[in-house]
């Protein structure tokens, strides 16, 4: 009852000010409207204020999100063109070794097949053979010389109708027939396999070792850097194509003969394009 009786009382307060107003004189009642201003104007310009900063916010929050999606828009249209210059550089790099191999292929008086290493290495081991891309519906066949324009890669060893093995000259069940450049001093190149530092490392992380070239005779001089080529003998490798230069030079422990560490010319290690030697 207290606050209905409190409620009407002001009410009635109210209403007394609104006829008080109404039948005030002009000027009366234009002072009492600037009164009334100067009392209301504070909330005025703070309400005004308050628009601004909201409008303000929103606007800068409309930005922020839209730069913050161009940002993501940049970020991704520069990986992409990041990701298309590392195509065009492994398509360069590939036209390049290209372009290699077939102006050694148009020099070459011999007859030769290009093929493709589709892969690497068996249970052997890593480095000791490949795979290449063709077999004998392209004319390959068993213990044909695998070559690439620097020198001897291997032999061909077991092949399909579209794929065929090489073994790697590294590999220990490789022997070739090999002469010194320099003075003709014959021997016979062996694969010494790969550098293990344990018994349990996988070969396949493991280096190639030089090859090794055996039964050099005594009686001719061999030094680090000799060229070392194939003899033509053993019917698999045609003479006098490259195969690396001697690295190191020791008398065999019998005395018999010497011996030689032999760096291959061809890189083994990232070999792409191979050719073979075709009967």
């Amino acid at each position: 009852m207290l606050a209905l009786r409190n409620t009407r009382i002001y009410f009635g307060v109210l209403v007394l000010l609104v006829l008080i107003l109404l039948n005030l004189p002009m000027r009366g009642a234009r002072r009492v409207r600037g009164v009334i201003r100067d009392l209301v104007y504070p909330f005025e310009t703070s309400a005004v204020t308050g628009r601004q900063r909201v409008s303000k916010w929103l606007s800068a929050a409309g930005n922020k999100h839209r730069l913050l999606q161009e940002n993501e828009r940049l970020a991704r249209a520069l990986a992409e063109c990041e990701f298309r210059m590392q195509e065009l550089k492994q398509i360069r790099r590939e036209n390049d070794a290209l372009r290699r191999q077939l102006g050694f292929a148009i020099l070459s008086p011999r007859p030769l097949l290009l093929a493709e290493v589709t892969a690497r290495g068996e249970l052997g081991g890593w480095w000791q053979t490949i795979r290449i891309n063709k077999g004998h519906r392209d004319g390959v066949l068993p213990d044909m010389a695998v070559i690439t324009g620097d020198g001897v890669v291997g032999r061909t060893l077991d092949v399909t109708a579209r794929s065929s093995e090489v073994l790697l000259i590294t590999d220990p069940n490789s022997k070739l027939s090999a002469k010194i450049d320099r003075n003709m001093a014959f021997g016979i190149i062996h694969g010494a396999g790969v550098r293990t530092s344990g018994k349990d490392q996988l070969e396949l992380l493991a280096s190639a070792r030089p090859a090794e070239m055996h039964y050099l005779p005594t009686t001719h001089e061999i030094a680090r850097g000799d060229q070392v080529l194939t003899s033509g003998l053993g019917h698999v490798f045609p003479e006098g194509l490259p195969i690396g230069e001697v690295v190191r030079v020791a008398l065999h422990e019998s005395g018999l003969y010497q011996q030689a560490e032999v760096q291959p010319f061809a890189d083994l290690r990232s070999l792409r394009y191979v050719f073979v030697v075709l009967e």
